[in-house]
């Protein structure tokens, strides 16, 4: 399968008091398009740091980042990054008016009308579950609520590469297994590349076709695991621990 982003001999370093130290060194990755992928490490590997140079939010100190084979130095709509953080959504906006925002952020929405634009609103709502939820606001949501509204607004932006940064990790085990169970639903039917990054193991096996291992200081790719495991997945099931086992060995 031809290579869709493709990061090459990226590395990335920060200034500290005493010295410069490496962040990531020689990061060599190709993406498949439609591709769920997540990239699995502890703390202070770097994940985080390589999400946000993929989206332009960072730049490497050497090496390319390229899709379809064309260079990438700066942020763009095709890339669209959800945090961990759900207060990113904006509190004084209801629901509905949140992910609106982000059909209006969209260059294939310019033409629409207001109502057109409500019904691709309402579309993405509808995906997360949350269509009887749209006159609410942000602070009359439980967190798993708020979280699935801000996975409806990257949907809504329609960028052809989702990058998810620890998106499920300040919800309670239920909801965030819950919240996996969607995105997954959601990838299927959305056809969109996610790159997901987690220190959760047993998250990396449920959702994702390939699981990226990284190593820390300085964040380096140990190996790449490809994920056999036809969906749906169970988590209680042989194949599923033992796939947990063998990262959890290598890492």
């Amino acid at each position: 399968m031809k290579s869709y982003l493709e990061l090459k001999n990226i590395n990335k370093s920060f200034e500290t008091e005493k010295e410069r130290k490496p962040a990531l060194k020689n990061i060599n990755l190709q993406i498949n398009k439609n591709e769920f992928i997540t990239i699995l490490g502890p703390s202070g590997c770097g994940k985080s740091t390589l999400l946000k140079i993929i989206a332009g939010f960072s730049r490497a100190d050497s090496g390319q980042l390229l899709k379809n084979k064309a260079k990438i130095e700066k942020a763009g709509l095709d890339r669209i990054m959800l945090f961990q953080d759900f207060e990113q959504l904006f509190p004084w906006q209801k629901v509905i008016e949140n992910v609106t925002f982000a059909v209006k952020a969209s260059a294939k929405n310019n033409n629409l009308s207001k109502a057109q634009i409500k019904e691709k609103a309402l579309k993405y709502l509808n995906e997360v579950k949350l269509e009887n939820y749209q006159n609410y606001y942000p602070h009359q949501l439980s967190g798993g609520m708020k979280q699935r509204v801000a996975l409806a607004r990257t949907l809504a932006a329609e960028g052809e590469i989702m990058l998810m940064d620890e998106p499920f990790g300040s919800v309670d085990s239920q909801t965030r297994q819950e919240l996996q169970e969607l995105l997954v639903q959601i990838w299927q039917k959305e056809e969109r590349t996610i790159i997901f990054v987690t220190h959760d193991i047993r998250e990396a096996v449920f959702l994702s076709e390939r699981i990226v291992l990284m190593k820390n200081e300085p964040g380096e790719i140990i190996e790449v695991v490809e994920n056999r495991m036809l969906y749906s997945r169970r988590r209680s099931s042989k194949e599923f621990n033992q796939l947990f086992e063998q990262l959890e060995t290598r890492l």
